[in-house]
């Protein structure tokens, strides 16, 4: 398994967007498929233990990609347990398309469920990542079959206008066309721009009605979305919703993704396979009544 570098500085980080620096070090093997509006995505499937019928959905968060050292690390953690799938999404490493902030990316969770089912998973827990959780949540709003749900740094609100500054930044770049082609030659993230955003339900709406087993993973000091949002998300998630509150220096995403926390993960999804439900732990978000 690579190892987690001791600093990652902004060179590192621009490194790992690109997909220079990042390998997925587990036995594994290439998924190639299409979705329903014909985008070519690339994933890896990590094979796991034995043969069982459950099966892990990974899908990262935004300028990220499958083989960036965060996400294949926790790819190799939760197949100690179940075979993986990690994907890239459109606009994103070795898929085609263009990035929709989470929006139409909810065909390329559909399509990745699509192709678990065909190599004999019955059952699949999906687990987004910021714009990934976006995704799942709204494929899953959409009737996407899916058994449990993980979103990690997940938004319960799309905010018009942004509120911090890192979405302030990210919205410069979504409204500005020469942005987003600085953006596709420095990182290599093709971003579509406002006129290719749906305005789908937030993430909240998207939970509303939806009966599964369901966990919110949110860093208390998320400079990107307030630990509110994770409260409201796991409200809305109803009986069969848990929230973990991460202490301050987990952060956004896979900023957090230390060992201990792929362990704690991974030990949940067994937790889900054996129980159907996801644990709590000591700092968990107390859900609030439903209105």
């Amino acid at each position: 398994m690579t190892a987690e570098p001791a600093t990652r500085g902004p060179l590192r980080r621009y490194l790992e967007a690109r997909g220079v620096v990042g390998r997925i070090d587990r036995p594994h093997v290439t998924a190639r498929f299409q979705t329903t509006d014909g985008v070519a995505l690339e994933g890896s499937y990590l094979p796991g233990p034995g043969t069982g019928d459950v099966a892990v959905l990974l899908a990262h968060g935004f300028a990220a990609n499958r083989r960036k050292p965060a996400y294949a690390r926790l790819a190799s953690t939760l197949a100690e347990h179940a075979p993986v799938l990690t994907i890239d999404l459109r606009g994103h490493g070795g898929s085609a398309g263009a990035c929709t902030l989470g929006d139409r990316e909810a065909r390329d969770v559909e399509a990745a469920l699509h192709w678990l089912r065909g190599v004999g998973h019955d059952r699949v827990v999906a687990v987004g990542v910021s714009m990934g959780a976006t995704a799942v949540l709204h494929a899953v709003a959409g009737g996407a079959a899916v058994d449990g749900v993980v979103t990690v740094s997940a938004p319960g609100w799309f905010r018009d206008p942004p509120d911090t500054v890192p979405l302030q930044r990210l919205h410069d770049v979504w409204v500005s066309p020469v942005r987003r082609q600085a953006l596709w030659w420095g990182l290599g993230v093709r971003l579509d721009g406002p006129a290719e955003w749906s305005s789908p339900p937030h993430p909240v709406q998207m939970l509303g009605g939806v009966s599964m087993a369901y966990l919110a993973v949110h860093g208390h000091d998320d400079p990107y979305f307030p630990a509110s949002d994770a409260t409201a998300l796991v409200a809305a998630g109803g009986d069969g919703a848990v929230g973990w509150l991460e202490p301050a220096g987990f952060g956004h995403a896979e900023d957090g993704f230390t060992p201990a926390f792929n362990r704690r993960l991974g030990a949940a999804i067994i937790t889900w396979q054996t129980t159907g439900a996801f644990p709590t732990r000591d700092t968990s978000i107390a859900p609030s009544p439903r209105h």
